[in-house]
């Protein structure tokens, strides 16, 4: 791995050597994001120092370039998390992807609350077909509900059952290990979101089981305690970066939900739209959007890379 390269290998002279593992600058990783003066901060190296040090990690952390064979048989060979609704899961290619960021945005009572379900079909058995991850559910309006939980997770265990049979064993996979299963973060800011995600290599070193990451919703905070829109924007793709490298770093899928926002056309006519304007909407790799069509749900996919934009009708269960 390349967090596993010693800075020693880089063939830089031994006084700067030593003064990087004086000041615990051990691999790669460890100078990985910072900027020479960060590093010469840090060490008591020199800002000439620091920039050849910072240049020859990064110039020998460059990945080998892939055929495109290779990048197609990796897509075809990505897992999905189901999410226990047939036309959402046919719409998606299999469900939600691992190693993407994945918006679901709608009205309230749309349905939205269905990423809960993601949270413990996660955790289903590799020997039925599942991921068997755990998940982390960041919650920044407060609406998660717990109680919910209980019920999709006995649908989930009898759904395993029916797939493995009489020929697999998940006794394993019970009420207590779907709960212990995931994990929860109260963001009351957009600071403590923020906080959250920064917080997340360390968390996911130390649980390498996770393979899901919520955040319910992206929007919240954001709308409101974030007046600046363009610094607004660029925080946005900055921890979208993050997301995005985390998720395929560490094989997981990461859901953002998103609210509606009115947007006024010149004419005078509105529409809705999601929130965080059209900048943010080139961060996530799949938008799906839901809505209705009188008394019938829709979810549409307005983005993604590998599927064609398409709609369905669903049902919440």
């Amino acid at each position: 791995k390349k967090s596993d390269r010693l800075l020693s290998v880089l063939g830089l002279p031994a006084t700067i050597i030593f003064k990087l593992l004086d000041a615990d600058f051990v691999h790669d990783e460890d100078v990985q994001g910072l900027t020479p003066m960060e590093l010469s901060s840090a060490t008591g190296l020199t800002l000439k120092e620091s920039a050849e040090v910072v240049r020859l990690s990064a110039a020998s952390s460059i990945e080998q370039p892939v055929t495109i064979l290779q990048m197609l048989k990796e897509q075809c060979e990505v897992p999905y998390i189901a999410t226990f609704c047939e036309a959402l899961d046919s719409l998606l290619g299999g469900g939600i992807p691992l190693r993407a960021i994945t918006e679901i945005y709608g009205t309230p009572g749309i349905g939205k609350t269905q990423i809960l379900q993601a949270c413990v079909s996660v955790q289903l058995p590799s020997s039925v077909g599942g991921v068997g991850g755990e998940a982390l559910f960041i919650d920044t309006e407060g609406s998660f509900t717990a109680g919910r939980l209980k019920d999709m997770a006995t649908d989930a265990i009898q759904h395993a059952q029916t797939i493995g049979g009489k020929n697999v064993d998940t006794s394993d996979f019970t009420d207590i290990s779907i709960l212990k299963g995931i994990h929860y973060f109260r963001c009351l800011n957009y600071i403590e979101i923020v906080a959250v995600i920064k917080h997340l290599p360390s968390l996911l070193k130390s649980n390498p089981k996770m393979h899901l990451i919520v955040i319910d919703s992206i929007a919240f905070h954001f709308r409101h305690d974030f007046p600046n829109v363009k610094a607004r924007a660029g925080l946005l793709c900055h921890m979208t970066q993050e997301l995005i490298q985390l998720a395929t770093k560490f094989n997981l899928a990461v859901i953002v939900t998103n609210q509606m926002t009115t947007k006024i056309e010149c004419e005078g006519s509105s529409e809705l739209v999601a929130a965080l304007g059209e900048t943010w909407g080139h961060c996530p790799t799949l938008r799906l959007a839901l809505h209705w069509s009188g008394e019938t749900r829709v979810a549409t996919l307005t983005k993604a890379p590998h599927r064609r934009n398409s709609s369905v009708n669903y049902q919440v269960q």
